[in-house]
């Protein structure tokens, strides 16, 4: 009996787990092929329980860790973690920092009180593992009910089989983990169809335009061809913008009062859906630029950066635009530092780019990224093509409280009330952009298109906004539902109001027509190989392919239909947009669409990976990829056999996990730069330690440990002594300096004495993380003007003309130094704007005080160093090293 008891027991929890799986999925909680794998799953962990319990509870806890880490991706994506991606979660011990951070940034968001259910079947089974006797050996019965079940399990999947035949089975049926194998099944039919349907025709006939084509080969003779000819063009993508918030109001407040304008005033399509997949934003990029289908089985970032694209930007150029990108986040995150030059940019800014300092939710603020791209696009020349990225309104919205433009009460839900706040303070920072543009005189002939990448409030959360917004709610209509908020706003505005085009489209779209609807306006050849069209000659019975929900989904102006995972058409969810409510999948104009809508993302992608898209027009340069500043300058001076490690130690992390941890993928990519600089650029993962003892460089500090540990000796390049670095500063400055973690260490007596020249009076090796805080205005000379170093936090503030020490501000000024016990930060803000590195050691900002403008912004990590950082990094073998010396 302890057996029976046992095995129930395991079977409870897998079951169990299974369930609240499918709860959160919206779908049926158990079916009958679930209920006898978690049976035959009681049985055998009863029998490695039975040889060891503590194996048993070992594997328990992996499989439920396994289970919860798809319920959180459920909660924010919908659907559990692909196939393609089980790699991301499963990586190597090179972990991911960016990533890592994201995740603990979003886990409180996606976290329920509820989730204890995994806790206690835990303890469940580990109580009946210790406490039940074990079971006596030799029981007949018991090997016949495991027969029982098999034969059962047996007799379930052979009634599936002929649905596995035909690649329509309901891969769910038997549980999350059989789900993967039948995917992998159904993914190898679908490549063998996709090969035979394709390989022969690489381009349909009415796509063969040719590259050198002009807006006379077309035929466009609306009215809207060509309206805005000549004009700049500034596209600028909203992080996480769902079509909802325009014109919507909480507690009686516009959530995007500019947004709003602008749309009421220009050219706004209603009813665009968002194209992406495993690669989210970067996705919505591909999607816009080049008027393709995201990939749904790998990021086409870091697959096919390699590929010929001659998309919106490559068009333009040949146009005589000067085309650039810009994006407030890490240059080499997605792939993008290669795939921006492969879209067809000329250049491409990303944060190390641009003063950083000023954060939002994390991440540089909005405000400050479009205020510092105003002076980058004023040296663009015209016509110019400036493609942004926005980025405060990311997930997990988590805008600080000084930051909020609305008020709102608690009976807002949180995570709505967070999502508002963060994309009213985008809507903010694109209106300062906008009204920047027009003082720099930039606006008058100029088109602003902006759109959303993607949908911004979690799938866990969606029932709060469905009843916010009067959507009934029912687990029937739970695809329905998300497909009907999950639309993003698109808007096109004109500088020039004698150009200027009122008017409200309610046309079906999506983003991968919004390169093409620009194109039109612009009265410019389209996309040749684009699979979207301008919106504004849309046909109103046109079906739109929805590449983020299962293959076949699509919408229409009256029709939603979101596929089944079995890929069977019958067992699709069909929605009435306008009546609202459910329609029966019968053949027809529906099962037409649904045939197309595969067959085109399946074209997609085979066009994507098979390097048949549009070739460019002779004479076109070859792509080389963009590298930060830094590395830009590594290139320069490394020595003949050096290598460039060319990105940092999270983002190389984070590029592995997007190809699953496959290296020769890296040392691909290491090949496409080496051959596009003519410089040995590779990879920390992919060096061999053994071919040689060459010389390495980089930028990312995080390499020193991991390089030191393999015997290697590293030094700084072009750092310059602290005390230099002040001595150089100009005169009539102040210096507002704050510690983060760990500042004292290289205080020793002869530094500190040496320092006390600079203002640096308190501080020495003793107050060994500590808070400190120093106010030194340089004039001829030192002279600090407030000191203080304690073990406990330190925040100050002066306001604008007060008085430190017979010395009148011209600026607001806030200081915050917290040790590494004590919370371990440092912020210096001037005018409520931050200026800090919040870096280990000394954080420095420099201000004219004349004028009030911050000069500088640097750190000396003085835990380490008693040098200013350029940032550069030179690795040498200690032994080759040593033969120098002697």
């Amino acid at each position: 009996m302890s057996f029976v008891i046992i095995a129930l027991s395991f079977a409870i929890w897998h079951l169990a787990c299974n369930m609240l799986l499918n709860r959160a999925r919206g779908m049926i909680w158990i079916s009958s092929e679930q209920a006898a794998v978690s049976a035959l799953t009681g049985i055998g962990f009863q029998s490695v329980a039975d040889w060891n319990p503590w194996i048993a509870l070992v594997l328990a806890v992996m499989l439920t860790a396994a289970y919860y880490t798809n319920l959180i991706h459920v909660r924010f994506f919908g659907t559990i973690v692909e196939r393609a991606q089980i790699r991301q979660f499963l990586f190597s011990p090179q972990t991911n920092a960016v990533t890592r951070a994201m995740l603990l940034q979003a886990l409180p968001r996606l976290v329920k009180r509820s989730d204890i259910y995994f806790v206690l079947l835990l303890a469940e089974v580990s109580a009946t593992v210790f406490i039940v006797a074990p079971p006596e050996a030799g029981i007949v019965w018991m090997w016949l009910l495991t027969d029982i079940v098999l034969l059962s399990l047996f007799m379930m999947t052979y009634r599936q089989l002929s649905k596995l035949r035909t690649g329509t089975i309901a891969v769910h049926r038997f549980g999350m983990f059989f789900s993967y194998y039948f995917s992998w099944l159904l993914e190898r039919k679908r490549r063998s169809e996709q090969e035979m349907l394709f390989g022969n025709t690489p381009l349909l006939p009415e796509q063969e335009v040719p590259a050198e084509a002009t807006a006379e080969d077309r035929i466009d003779d609306d009215e809207w061809f060509g309206k805005f000819k000549g004009m700049n063009v500034i596209l600028i993508q909203l992080e996480s913008f769902q079509q909802f918030l325009l014109h919507h109001r909480v507690e009686g407040q516009e959530v995007t009062p500019f947004l709003n304008r602008l749309a009421g005033d220009n050219l706004a399509f209603t009813d665009v859906f968002s194209q992406f997949a495993m690669g989210h934003t970067s996705d919505a990029e591909l999607a816009v630029l080049q008027s393709l289908f995201p990939s749904k089985n790998e990021v086409v970032n870091y697959s096919h950066y390699d590929k010929t694209y001659y998309g919106l930007p490559a068009i333009l150029r040949d146009n005589g635009y000067h085309a650039m990108a810009y994006h407030g986040y890490k240059g080499d995150f997605y792939n993008r530092r290669a795939m921006m030059r492969t879209h067809g940019f000329e250049a491409f800014h990303a944060e190390e780019d641009y003063d950083s300092h000023d954060r939002a939710s994390f991440w540089m603020s909005d405000f400050s990224f479009f205020e510092q791209s105003v002076e980058k696009i004023k040296a663009m020349k015209t016509p110019f093509f400036a493609f942004m990225i926005s980025l405060t309104s990311h997930f997990p919205f988590q805008l600080e409280k000084e930051r909020w433009g609305l008020q709102l009460s608690k009976e807002i839900p949180d995570m709505l009330a967070m999502y508002y706040q963060s994309v009213n303070y985008a809507d903010r920072a694109l209106q300062h952009f906008y009204e920047r543009l027009d003082q720099e005189g930039l606006l008058d002939n100029t088109v602003i298109a902006c759109y959303g990448d993607h949908e911004g409030v979690p799938v866990d959360h969606l029932p709060e906004l469905y009843e916010v917004l009067g959507i009934s709610q029912s687990t029937i209509l739970r695809d329905p539902n998300r497909m009907s908020v999950a639309k993003v706003p698109f808007v096109v505005a004109s500088g020039d109001s004698d150009r200027r085009i009122r008017h409200s489209d309610d046309r079906v779209g999506s983003t991968m027509d919004v390169g093409q609807t620009l194109l039109h306006l612009l009265g410019l050849p389209r996309i040749p190989y684009g699979m979207g069209m301008s919106l504004l000659q849309a046909p109103a019975d046109r079906a739109i392919p929805l590449s983020q929900y299962p293959l076949g989904s699509f919408a229409t102006k009256d029709t939603l239909c979101c596929a089944s995972a079995s890929g069977e058409y019958a067992e699709s969810t069909l929605f009435d947009r306008h009546n609202r409510k459910m329609l029966l999948p019968l053949s027809g104009d529906n099962k037409r669409h649904f045939d197309d809508s595969a067959k085109q993302l399946l074209r997609s992608d085979y066009l994507i990976s098979n390097d048949l898209l549009h070739t460019a027009p002779k004479g076109r340069e070859a792509a080389a990829p963009f590298f930060s500043p830094t590395i830009e300058k590594l290139l320069h001076i490394v020595e003949d056999g050096g290598i460039v490690i060319p990105i940092s130690y999270g983002m190389e992390a984070e590029f592995l996990k997007g190809q699953g941890n496959d290296l020769e993928s890296l040392l691909k990519l290491g090949r496409f730069y080496s051959r596009s600089r003519n410089k040995n650029i590779n990879f920390y993962a992919a060096i061999d330690w053994n071919a040689g003892e060459a010389p390495i460089y980089f930028d990312d500090p995080n390499y020193i440990q991991l390089l030191s540990a393999k015997g290697y000796d590293v030094e700084q390049i072009n750092a310059v002594p602290l005390p230099s670095y002040l001595d150089r500063l100009p005169d009539h400055t102040l210096l507002a300096v704050a510690v983060k973690d760990e500042g004292a260490s290289r205080f020793v007596p002869e530094f500190a004495e040496a320092m006390t020249g600079f203002g640096f009076h308190n501080m020495d090796h003793t107050k060994i993380r500590h808070s400190y805080v120093n106010v030194v205005y340089k004039n001829r000379g030192f002279l600090s003007l407030f000191e203080e170093v304690s073990p406990n936090p330190i925040e100050l503030e002066w306001s604008e003309r007060s008085w430190v020490s017979g010395l009148e501000l011209p600026v607001q000024l806030q200081i915050v130094s917290k040790g590494a016990f004590v919370g371990n930060k440092a912020e210096i803000k001037i005018n409520g704007k931050s200026y800090c590195s919040n870096a280990r050691g000394l954080n420095f900002a420099v201000i004219d005080m004349d004028t009030g403008h911050v000069i500088d912004a640097f750190h000396a990590d003085t835990f380490s160093t008693t040098l200013v950082s350029s940032g550069m990094y030179r690795a040498v073998k200690a032994s080759l090293l040593r033969e120098e010396i002697s």
